[in-house]
């Protein structure tokens, strides 16, 4: 059985869509991101939904890897500045953190 081919991506963010997130909304942000994120033309990020990450009082979150970035309380002008800083530029957008885990 042959392996599937996945095109490579330099980073994955992967956003909450349990049941419990609070504020509601992470079912809805994600697709506004995954449309930011296609409409800047970033190939090499990869947007996709998770289960529950555990913190449900700071949705909606999202982790990014590598390194480990978790970003609490989304909304679609905090998506827009992750987008454009962290996603385009590479600079992590430090007060939306709320953990980063060490990943070397």
């Amino acid at each position: 059985m042959s392996k599937p081919e996945i095109e490579p991506y330099r980073l994955h963010a992967m956003i909450c869509c349990g049941n419990k997130c609070e504020p509601e909304g992470s079912r809805e942000l994600i697709n506004y991101m995954k449309s930011q994120v296609l409409k800047s033309g970033l190939n090499d990020v990869r947007v996709n939904r998770a289960g529950c990450l555990g913190v449900c009082m700071q949705g909606p979150i999202m982790v990014v890897y590598p390194g480990g970035i978790w970003y609490s309380k989304l909304n679609q002008e905090n998506v827009d500045r992750i987008v454009e800083e962290h996603f385009k530029s590479g600079n992590v957008v430090e007060e939306l953190v709320f953990h980063q885990m060490n990943v070397d």
